[in-house]
This record gives C-alpha cells, structure tokens and sequence, in this order.
C-alpha cells in the first residue's frame, strides 16, 4: 500500500499529457466530435459518456500496470494482456500505425498553416517535421512536461467557446432535433453507442505503449491512475459541451471543414486566430508522442541508435506528409477501431477473471 502523497500538479500534468495524446486535428477542429457525437443529437451525449467511462478505464489500467512493472524492462502490455501470438501482433502493427499518424498529421500540418495563413503546404509540413523530431530527440519525460502543459490549454480553449455559444444560441437547442431530420450528417457508426465504444477503441489501443511508458515513471501508481481518470473525464466533458454548441446551430456547422473555427469566430475574430495556433499545437501534440513510441519499438532512448532512428523517420514522415492525408485515415482508422474494441475485451477479461482468479 503507498503511503505517499499525491501531488496535484503532477496528476493535472498527467492528465494534460493522457489529453494532448488524445487530441490532434481532428479533435481540435471539431470534426471526430461532429462525426461521433453530434451527428446523433442528444444521444450523442451517452455515447460521449460511453467514451469517458472507457478512456478514464483504459489509461488507468494501463498505467497502473506499466507503474507495477516499471523494474521490468522486458515488460509488453501487449503480450501480458493478449498472449505471444495476438501479443506480438499488437506490438508491431500498432507503432506501424501510430507512425501513419503522424504522416497524417505531418501533412495536416501543411494543410493548415496554406489554409490560414496561405503558406506553401511543404512549409507547414517541414516546420511541424522538424519540431516533432527534435521534441522526441529530448527523450520521454521532457516530451510529457511539453504537451502536458498543451492538453488542459486546449481543453479550456474549446470549452470557452462552447459555453459562450450555449449562453449566447442555447435557446436554439430545443429546435435541434427538427433541423437535423433534413440533414444528411457524417456519422462514425451505425449507433450512438457504437461510435462512442469506437471512439475509444482507435484512440486508446494506439495509446498503449505510451501509456504503459507514464506509469513506468510516475512517483506513485495513485498519481498516474488519477492523472488517466481526470484526463478522461476533462477531455469527454469538453465533447460534450462542443457536441451541445454544435447543436445549437447544426444546420451551419454540420457543413464546416472546421465547425469550432465557426463557432470561435463568433466570439471574436482574434478567437479565431488563437484557435488556428491551437489546432497547429494539437497537431504537434499527436505527431510526437506518436513518433517516441515508433522509435522506441525499434530502438532503446537514450542511445545513439536511438537518436538515429528519430530522425530517419522524421524525414520519412516528412516525404509522406507530402500525400493527401485522407487516404490513408480512411483505410487505416477503420480496422484499427475493431482491433481497439477487440484488445479492450482482453483487458477487461485479463484483469477481472485471469488476474482475479490467481488471486484467489
């Protein structure tokens, strides 16, 4: 049983980094919330809280675990919980991935800055590139102290405008259901409930061995399992309140690229340019940690071979990041989704039948 305090700060900078590596562009824009929560109306609300539930779950297990076996460096989350054969499978196709996502992301990069500020994409791409790479050149600890600092920012950020929107348009909710009846929205999944379990699925299993990596460092397990449950909680209370604004003015913001640039900018102008630098944070708070759990399957931090490995792939996340990003998020997410729901029902059976009985 420990007995040390816990330290509030760094549970919030726990908690800044669960939501940093969460959230990328599509969060920040508004675009997975309208495609997983809004698109369904007010049950899109128990599909957020589907979500909360398990995000807060997963991050916590995990990090819980990764704390236990922080003096085993021969430690797999993916073989402890799936076994060798679907373990191994895990281990390797989920660095893949996240390295796919960071092309994504890389290219977003592009994309934004020539949509804002009319830049070349190749400029917005090779800057986000070279910020990525030399981030993860600092190692995991220093990585986590910047982007947990980026999480709550943004957080706070897209509540702002949703709280000011449901004050200013919150009347206009009662008429949502009826404007949606003509609208054909983007949704995720065939079921509120669904898109709220798939939500999760993509964006947690790829989170594993990051997450697993926290709780190796943590000062205490109490420290990263509430850092995980607060991330939870703040990052789907902030889906909420943006799937609500959404709402309030769905016939306009089911048709925007960027619904939350829509909706900033009726706060003011100068939100709306706030907003664009976040979005490009947000990016870079994805592309990294995503980046360290590449090179780290293939390398040990700290070494030379290490170091090289960052930034070999920084260049080849460069060169892909030059590709129209959609592509490859309609192929990949997808079956990752699947794969994500599968891996949460090893866990659950892992940690409360298999372990359980042991301890009997």
């Amino acid at each position: 049983m420990e007995k040390k305090k816990v330290n509030v700060i760094t549970v919030i900078k726990y908690a800044g980094a669960f939501i940093a590596f969460m959230i990328g562009s599509g969060f920040a824009s508004g675009q997975e919330i309208l495609q997983f929560f809004t698109s369904y109306g007010f049950m899109g609300i128990g599909g957020a809280l589907i979500s909360m539930f398990l995000f807060s779950w997963v991050g916590a297990v995990i990090m819980g675990k990764g704390y236990d076996m922080r003096e085993d460096d021969d430690f797999n989350p993916f073989r402890y919980y799936c076994g060798k054969v679907l373990g191994t499978f895990f281990e390797w196709f989920i660095p893949f991935f996240l390295f796919c996502v960071v092309v994504v992301m890389i290219s977003g990069a592009g994309a934004t800055i020539n949509q804002y500020y009319g830049l070349p994409n190749w400029v917005g791409s090779t800057l986000m590139a070279v910020v990525v790479t030399l981030s993860v050149l600092l190692g995991l600890q220093k990585l986590i102290d910047i982007i947990g600092c980026l999480g709550p920012f943004t957080i706070i950020f897209t509540m702002i405008i949703a709280i000011y929107t449901l004050i200013t348009q919150g009347a206009d909710l009662a008429n949502a259901k009826e404007a949606m009846e003509g609208l054909e929205t983007p949704a995720a999944a065939s079921s509120w409930w669904l898109a709220g379990l798939l939500y999760v699925a993509y964006n947690a299993t790829g989170s594993v061995p990051f997450f697993n990596s926290m709780g190796k460092l943590a000062s205490s397990k109490r420290e990263a399992q509430l850092g995980s449950i607060l991330g939870g909680v703040l990052l789907m209370s902030a889906c909420i309140l943006v799937s609500l604004a959404m709402l309030c003015d769905i016939e306009q913001t089911v048709t925007m690229e960027i619904p939350i640039l829509y909706l900033a900018n009726f706060i003011s102008p100068l939100f709306g340019v706030l907003f664009s630098i976040i979005i490009i944070g947000e990016i870079f708070s994805t592309a990294a940690p995503m980046l360290w759990v590449t090179a780290n399957k293939l390398g040990d931090e700290g070494t030379t071979k290490h170091k090289i490995i960052i930034l070999v792939l920084g260049v080849i996340a460069l060169l892909g990041g030059q590709l129209p990003f959609g592509q490859l998020v309609g192929i990949i997410y997808p079956y990752t989704g699947y794969l994500g729901i599968l891996f949460m029902a090893i866990v659950a059976v892992r940690v409360y039948i298999i372990d359980r009985k042991k301890k009997v």
